[in-house]
């Protein structure tokens, strides 16, 4: 983990902004009432203040590792598998020869090959 600036204020004063808007939005009396505690305590104490920055610092890093997992799950579930369910049904060409197989994939092409067919492969 990279070490970051330290600003425990800032932190807190993060901290409580955002717990204040949460109450605006949900009008969970308790989250104004943490919101104060947390900001009066801060500021009574710089070790209150670095001790509630390491916590947040250390919940901001679990949440690392697990909301990118979850995200990704949701995109692989949510549009990618429909996506590719949709072109297994409406799509019009086998390209892997997989619906009429034959001893091998490969397909025989008889063409003399020259040099202007190398200048530009895709």
């Amino acid at each position: 983990m990279n070490n970051l600036k330290s600003n425990p204020g800032k932190t807190v004063l993060v901290i409580c902004t955002g717990l204040v808007l949460v109450y605006f939005l949900t009008s969970i009396s308790w989250i104004l009432y943490v919101s104060f505690g947390i900001g009066l305590l801060s500021i009574l104490s710089e070790w209150i203040s670095e001790k509630v920055e390491w916590l947040w610092f250390k919940l901001t890093y679990l949440l690392s590792l697990i909301v990118p997992n979850i995200l990704l799950g949701l995109v692989f579930f949510l549009i990618l598998t429909p996506i590719a369910f949709f072109a297994a049904i409406f799509k019009k060409k086998d390209s892997l020869l997989l619906k009429k197989p034959s001893e091998s994939a490969y397909q025989l092409i008889n063409k003399q090959y020259q040099a202007k067919d190398l200048e530009n492969p895709w």
